[in-house]
């Protein structure tokens, strides 16, 4: 069967360079049935030429470059993936949008909000497709949560409690080079902007914030000598939601015994949801609309039948899906609104969800230091 290539681009050669270059291959082959298209690797770029090589060799890209410059014009790319630092995501993604590439960036979209307003203009004014990786909505297991919530299945919402810790950061003789958080922009723009993502997806849109932030370790080591840490260690925020519901976004970089779990309970007049992404399959429900009042507890779902939103291209009911999953589903969501010209969202985060993740960071921290209640503009 011959297919419409669609030429990948992929900006950066970390960890997430193996994340998203195997959810292009295993897509390519799980999906293989259900479409008329393939994605291609064409094109990765790194620091410099021989990171570029490397992930060439390594993940299956037709060629490599240095930088990104070759990447968001290259002819026979048609969407660019920039899986760079978050400090590093705008002008790339910007100049992609330009050249009429449709784009994936990672998440937090930008470190400064007036940064992710100039992306979501761009790929407005360029019409192109885009795409931010909040991968947790991307689960089914979460998708089936969005479903039931729709339908009014949980009634009105009450409250959203989100948590989510990561160890990096525990160790005080740890060095700055050794903790992500320190060296890119504060833990408040990368876990928390998950958090914050999947509460607006859930449960709608913030109308106010009340928040703290808290460097446990002012002093650490690196290859220079002791540094001063600026970066937030401790992220967290009180939540007014529009439609009256409340929140509390929880975040720690200093979690010891946390490598990354990511967690919410959602709080409604007729039942609860809660999630765990350490068992991303399973959601567990409480309905008080039954007639036995023996059953008003908790039931553990298993999200993996062909049903469930998501499942179609996996496996047999029962079969778990895990992490990397979650990019697999955005990606395969993606090339398929780029090649059948379909929307993105609200399945999947934006850059216009985004940009309005940086603007409630950025009021968290505005509180954190005036101590008052900061609204949310847009």
């Amino acid at each position: 069967m011959k297919k419409r290539p669609i030429g990948i681009g992929m900006i950066g050669c970390g960890w997430m360079c193996k994340a998203h270059s195997n959810a292009y291959i295993t897509s390519r082959y799980m999906n293989w049935t259900n479409c008329d298209y393939e994605p291609v690797l064409k094109i990765v770029g790194g620091q410099d030429a021989e990171e570029g090589r490397e992930a060439a060799q390594r993940f299956g890209f037709e060629r490599f470059t240095s930088g990104w410059h070759d990447i968001v014009t290259a002819s026979d790319v048609l969407i660019v993936d920039n899986v760079t630092p978050d400090h590093l995501h705008m002008q790339p993604s910007i100049e992609a949008a330009q050249n009429g590439k449709h784009v994936i960036c990672e998440k937090p979209l930008a470190v400064e909000p007036a940064d992710a307003k100039k992306m979501l203009e761009a790929v407005n004014e360029a019409g192109v497709k885009h795409a931010c990786g909040f991968i947790y909505r991307m689960f089914p297991a979460i998708q089936y949560a969005k479903e039931l919530i729709a339908n009014g299945e949980i009634g009105k919402i009450y409250h959203f409690t989100g948590k989510y810790y990561q160890e990096q950061g525990r160790d005080p003789s740890t060095p700055v080079e050794d903790v992500w958080y320190i060296n890119w922009s504060g833990i408040g723009q990368g876990i928390t902007s998950h958090m914050i993502d999947m509460s607006r997806f859930l449960v709608g849109e913030i109308d106010e914030v009340i928040g703290m932030t808290k460097t446990y370790n002012n002093i650490r080591d690196s290859k220079k000598g002791p540094v001063e840490v600026t970066a937030d260690e401790g992220f967290f925020s009180l939540v007014n939601f529009h439609n009256g519901a409340s929140g509390i976004y929880d975040s720690l970089g200093v979690g010891t015994g946390k490598g990354s779990e990511f967690s919410f309970e959602i709080f409604g007049t007729k039942g609860s949801i809660t999630w765990n992404v350490l068992y991303p399959n399973d959601l567990n429900l409480c309905l008080k609309d039954t007639k036995n009042p023996t059953e008003h507890g908790y039931t553990n779902i298993n999200i993996t039948d062909p049903s469930h939103p998501l499942m179609n291209m996996w496996w047999p009911k029962g079969h778990n899906l895990g992490w990397e999953h979650g990019h697999i589903n955005l990606i395969t969501h993606f090339l398929d609104c780029v090649a059948n010209d379909k929307s993105v969202g609200p399945m999947a985060g934006t850059f216009d969800d985004g940009y309005k993740v940086s603007v409630i960071i950025r009021a968290i921290m505005e509180s954190a230091k005036t101590g008052q209640k900061v609204p949310i503009v847009y």
